[in-house]
């Protein structure tokens, strides 16, 4: 799902009506996975943001508080895509259980197929189903007027990787 903070309805406001297919794509995304979550996105940092934390989109425009759990009661800054997993955790899956792993966009590729390969292992010893939620957003500069301008060589780089997302191709992520 994006990590852009516009999900969140009282984010986005006028946006909002515009946004509900969205918002139902995000919500059916989140309802399939099971009780157990570990939301995965980037910061400049690496960091786990365990099911205990709770948090707030305050430092966004709205204080609309989020957990990481229905047990959740430490405060802390989170990250975007931990904000944004307890958020969802808390419109559709209330007694899930999530936590957040940051990756530090820093990382190579070596390094970032090193840590999916630990999350992997982590998930597999476990004896409950863990799902996944992907916190990400794609490239901001497939058109002319996007904020971050435009680049038309974009284009082709995210039907790429939404083509491989879609069909499952590990090898073309990697």
């Amino acid at each position: 799902i994006p990590s852009a903070p516009v999900l969140v309805p009282a984010l986005a406001g006028t946006a909002a009506a515009e946004l509900t297919d969205l918002y139902a794509a995000v919500r059916a995304a989140g309802a399939a996975l099971p009780q157990r979550w570990i939301g995965i996105g980037t910061d400049r940092a690496e960091l786990t943001v365990g099911p205990d934390t709770v948090g707030t989109f305050a430092g966004y425009g709205a204080d609309v508080p989020v957990a990481m759990s229905p047990r959740a009661h430490l405060a802390t800054a989170m990250p975007l895509c931990a904000l944004v997993t307890a958020w969802l955790r808390g419109q559709v899956a209330p007694a899930a259980v999530a936590e957040s792993r940051c990756y530090p966009t820093s990382l190579d590729q070596s390094s970032a197929l090193a840590r999916g390969r630990e999350l992997r292992a982590e998930i597999d010893v476990r004896s409950e189903p863990v799902g996944v939620l992907v916190v990400a957003d794609g490239a901001n500069t497939l058109t002319p007027s996007a904020p971050g301008g435009h680049d038309p060589d974009s284009v082709a780089v995210q039907d790429s990787l939404d083509g491989a997302l879609a069909a499952g191709d590990v090898a073309a992520l990697a």
